[in-house]
């Protein structure tokens, strides 16, 4: 059933982790957020890795055994929900757009709107735009903050593009075109909660969150309220989890060790064991005695590399040396023993905040025993569901579903997915034609220009100017009906736009350069009628003259 907007709407969210896939379920209320479900699926590497949906069928029947729950404790038909997004190739690129305005001009929002859009461009064609943040503007050099209004003669502007593989959405897409749920929107996961988590004064006087995950570590740098670099690394707890797995553990019980056990930082300078810590032992699952210092030294190693990876994040962001708000760690890897002084040591960091809460009030129906809102692992998937604005479920679900009804959401599931299956050919036939078009508009563009070089240095060769003007004919039969087509079925999804506006500007640059040997060959046959007339004229005064 179709979802409806209505002002106590119910907000679904879903989180694609490494470790676990998990769904809530809320109501905004009074400025907070009232939790009415949650459920969740474990999730590993054959599922999704580094997060990023490795295997899409497996992927999909845990987002739907998720939404199941969800229904089944909502007693209501879930048909939409907002979903993360985020991975290891998701990473920010600073980028500058210029403008010469010729003369003093006042300057508008077409302007920056024109500019912004110029720098939302992504070079490689495997990745798309995420997010987009505008970093500074300076007008004749001189850097505003509010450029609209001023008067000059040169604009530039800097931004932060945030790209990723296209697979990181497709496969998204995928997962949930095998369900019959829609996904309302994809967020970026990194952006949600860095605005969720961290406080006014730290995104003003600047500072880094790091979310410690279990397969990745995003990095998200903030100054003077703008995100400065955002990047998502390909290594989290799971590593160290791994790493255990050297003492002849299996998996399951590393991850016990590690969360048990673990411990992020011990002071060196210490000479008491904190608590007898280093001589306790652990007993596995086949009898054999495991030695905290056996353990310790494996965890603190890998972890070291998590920071320092970290580290140099903050560095290549450039804003490392104007942190005062410090840094604030989150996600299930900060949950681990002393991890902020693991980071304020290694860092050399005054300020290290752990952030177990979003920065909304939060409470939870009593039937929500299974989720706490105040653990560092909980914070990304409610920003997330905090970022939804539009009502997700439908109808009722009855205790005793009609077989007819299910039947007919079963033929309407295989109706949207036969759907969507076309939709996709179309888009994909859509791009290679449109690529087909762009290289022969790159091809004709060569052409045209040699030739228009010819014509102007030969302007009396009439057979050259016929060549010229029969080549320009042939480049203006390239575009067509086929041409927008095209262009009109990718311009269906945002995801395309950046491609779209790529090819309208080779298709202006296209156009330009045929009007440009059309004009050359007319100024060239001008010039040819004028030398005629002139030569017609002579002779003629000399004949009669004779």
């Amino acid at each position: 059933m179709a979802a409806t907007d209505n002002k106590d709407a119910i907000i679904v969210a879903i989180e694609l982790g490494t470790s676990r896939i998990s769904g809530i379920a809320g109501k905004k209320k009074d400025g907070g957020m009232q939790i009415l479900a949650y459920a969740e699926e474990p999730a590993n590497a054959s599922c999704i890795k580094r997060g990023i949906v490795f295997n899409i069928e497996k992927t999909t029947q845990s987002i739907r055994s998720v939404i199941n729950k969800l229904e089944q404790s909502l007693k209501l038909d879930v048909a939409q929900v907002y979903v993360g997004i985020g991975g290891q190739s998701v990473r920010s690129l600073k980028t500058k757009v210029q403008r010469n305005l010729m003369t003093e001009t006042y300057i508008t929002s077409n302007h920056i709107d024109s500019m912004r859009d110029e720098s939302q461009k992504v070079a490689s064609s495997d990745c798309e735009l995420l997010e987009n943040f505008p970093q500074s503007y300076s007008v004749d050099s001189r850097i505003v903050d509010e450029p609209v209004g001023v008067m000059g003669t040169t604009l530039d502007g800097e931004y932060l593009n945030v790209i990723g593989r296209r697979s990181l959405r497709n496969n998204i897409e995928n997962c949930f075109s095998n369900t019959d749920v829609r996904i309302a929107e994809l967020k970026l996961s990194a952006y949600e909660l860095a605005d969720k988590v961290l406080t006014d004064q730290e995104k003003y006087a600047g500072c880094a969150l790091v979310n410690l995950g279990a397969g990745t570590t995003t990095v998200v740098v903030y100054k003077n309220n703008i995100v400065r670099h955002l990047v998502t690394l390909p290594i989290g707890s799971f590593n160290i989890t791994q790493d255990l797995t050297d003492l002849q553990i299996d998996e399951n019980e590393a991850n016990a060790v590690k969360m048990q056990y673990g411990n992020a930082y011990i002071n060196p300078n210490d000479t008491a064991d904190e608590n007898g810590f280093l001589s306790q032992t652990y007993v596995t699952t086949l009898g054999r005695v495991l030695k905290m210092t056996e353990i310790q030294p494996i965890v603190e190693a890998r972890l070291t590399e998590i920071i320092a990876n970290v580290k140099n994040q903050m560095l290549n962001s450039g804003y490392a040396s104007q942190l005062l708000g410090g840094i604030v760690l989150t996600g299930g890897g900060a949950a681990m023993r002393n991890i902020d002084k693991a980071f304020a040591d290694y860092l050399k960091a005054e300020k290290v905040r752990l952030a177990d809460h979003v920065n909304v009030p939060v409470i939870k129906n009593s039937n929500v025993t299974n989720f706490s809102a105040e653990s560092v692992a909980s914070t990304s998937i409610l920003a997330l569901l905090h970022a939804g604005e539009i009502n997700c479920v439908g109808e009722k679900i009855t205790a005793d579903p009609d077989i007819f009804v299910s039947s007919q959401r079963e033929q309407e599931v295989a109706d949207r997915r036969e759907k969507e299956q076309k939709e996709a050919q179309q888009e994909a036939d859509a791009l290679a034609k449109l690529e087909e078009y762009k290289n022969g508009m790159r091809e004709f563009i060569a052409k045209l220009t040699e030739k228009c070089k010819d014509v102007r240095a030969d302007d009396s060769n009439k057979r050259l100017r016929e060549r010229a003007q029969q080549l320009a004919d042939d480049a203006s039969d390239l575009l067509g009906e086929p041409f927008e087509q095209a262009i009109s079925v990718l311009d269906a999804k945002e995801k395309n736009r950046q491609i779209v506006r790529e090819a309208r500007e080779l298709e202006e640059l296209f156009n330009k350069t045929i009007d440009d040997l059309l004009n050359t060959i007319k100024d060239a046959r001008n010039k040819n009628r004028f030398f005629n007339k002139v030569r017609r004229g002579l002779e003629d005064m000399i004949n009669g003259e004779s």
